[in-house]
């Protein structure tokens, strides 16, 4: 009789006996992952309690990342072994590691939508309609996951990457015989709205609400002017927040000439549980490639004054530092910004609630809008450090409430027509032409 050959991370028949001296012995035998059967025993006093230790001992001896994905893996295994092969082998598309933040956002889409809200699902059991009714549930706000149900629902966008990427891996398995993502249903959800930014006078409205003056709180000490200045240097550089609080001396050349020069060539790294312990700086900024800007005269002057009130103890140190020398979190500013805003448009003045809602990031689209306008739109893409000008475009210009004056270059095509004058002939035919004759 010809013996079946048990599967390579699998198990035989589970046989347990009660020895004569009371005690159940419960066995079976298992394939390792390197081909090899052995045989794995536990015994205790009762058969389930042997049982259930053989069966603990059983789902701790193979890593399920090393036999792959099969039918019956459920999306809550299938998702782990997604994660770790991502760190594992990186980017998809291009070279590299995945960065830990990124890692931490797949993880945060993982742990409180797919594992409690479908994680007991087998592979074999997605398909089109499932997916559909997940993304509905998610886009129109009903309960789902660790998500109570709430007006307006959520985006689909990030919870789609993880799944496309999960189910593409049960495909290169076997698992599946085709990506059931390919064929749901595209998000229901409005349009992206257009890019929110700042007027010239918004801008310079917003400036004033941030300064020591306007947003001291009586009875309480006068705040320093990390805020006031930050938003200059965002609003003079269109840096990302954590790359203009990542500034250190050494990345500034230049001052002492009429092109003073910031490098561009890192970032903050905010901490993400299990994945980014602290915060700390990345020596490369997020696209991994570095940039170097000519300052505005009130940037450079800003930056020398800091350095001027508290110097940095090392070229290596921030200028933008708290109390104890360390680097200012970009949470911080987010909420002296918001706390600043929110305190001015508490006064009523129109002009106040036409910046309400603006955030740092704003600030980068407002000069990624600015240099497109009255420069160009690839100046704009490298001030902002983008690879692709689509980027710049799609996420960081906002829509003219006027087109540009264009009258002079059209105004070319409306001169008079040239007359046709007396000396001028017409061509004569050739008897050859293939030109069709007129039929009367």
């Amino acid at each position: 009789m010809v013996q079946i050959r048990i599967a390579r991370g699998e198990h035989g028949e589970i046989v347990v006996k009660q020895q004569p001296n009371g005690i159940w012995l419960a066995r079976v035998q298992v394939r390792d992952i390197d081909g090899r059967v052995r045989s794995v025993r536990v015994s205790d006093r009762t058969k389930g309690s042997a049982l259930r230790r053989l069966e603990r001992r059983l789902e701790n001896r193979v890593d399920p990342s090393m036999t792959g994905v099969v039918a019956d893996t459920t999306l809550e295994a299938l998702a782990g072994i997604w994660l770790q092969h991502r760190k594992d082998h990186g980017k998809v598309r291009t070279k590299g590691p995945l960065a830990p933040q990124t890692l931490a956002t797949y993880n945060a889409e993982i742990e409180h939508v797919i594992v409690p809200a479908v994680g007991q699902v087998q592979v074999k059991e997605v398909n089109v309609p499932f997916l559909d009714r997940l993304f509905a549930d998610v886009e129109h706000g009903r309960k789902h996951g660790k998500y109570a149900a709430r007006e307006g629902g959520r985006s689909t966008r990030q919870l789609r990457v993880v799944l496309g990427g999960m189910l593409g891996l049960a495909v290169s398995h076997g698992a599946l015989a085709a990506n059931p993502m390919r064929d749901a249903s595209k998000s229901a959800r409005e349009p992206r709205a257009e890019v929110e930014f700042l007027t010239v006078q918004q801008a310079l409205h917003l400036r004033f609400r941030v300064q020591r003056q306007s947003v001291r709180v009586e009875s309480r000490r006068m705040p320093n002017t990390d805020l006031e200045e930050f938003v200059d240097l965002l609003l003079g550089t269109g840096c990302r927040e954590g790359e203009g609080l990542a500034i250190r001396p050494m990345d500034l050349s230049g001052f002492d000439g009429p092109l003073p020069i910031l490098h561009v060539c890192g970032t903050l790294v905010e901490p993400r549980k299990g994945f980014v312990e602290k915060l700390h700086r990345q020596d490369t900024t997020k696209t991994r490639e570095d940039r170097r800007l000519i300052l505005p005269d009130r940037v450079a002057n800003l930056l020398q004054e800091r350095m001027h009130r508290v110097p940095p103890p090392r070229p290596d140190a921030p200028i933008f530092a708290t109390r104890t020398g360390n680097w200012i979190s970009p949470s911080n500013m987010r909420t002296r910004l918001r706390r600043a805003i929110e305190r001015s448009v508490a006064t009523g003045d129109p002009r106040d609630r036409e910046i309400d809602g603006t955030t740092l990031h704003t600030l980068r689209r407002t000069v990624g809008t600015l240099l497109t306008h009255e420069v160009s739109l690839d100046a704009a893409r490298e001030q902002l450090g983008h690879r692709d000008p689509s980027i710049t475009y799609q996420h960081y210009v906002g829509k003219r409430s006027v087109a540009p004056d264009v009258r002079t270059t059209l105004a070319q095509l409306l001169v008079a027509p040239p007359s046709k004058t007396d000396g001028d002939a017409e061509e004569p035919t050739s008897p050859n032409s293939t030109k069709p004759s007129r039929v009367a």
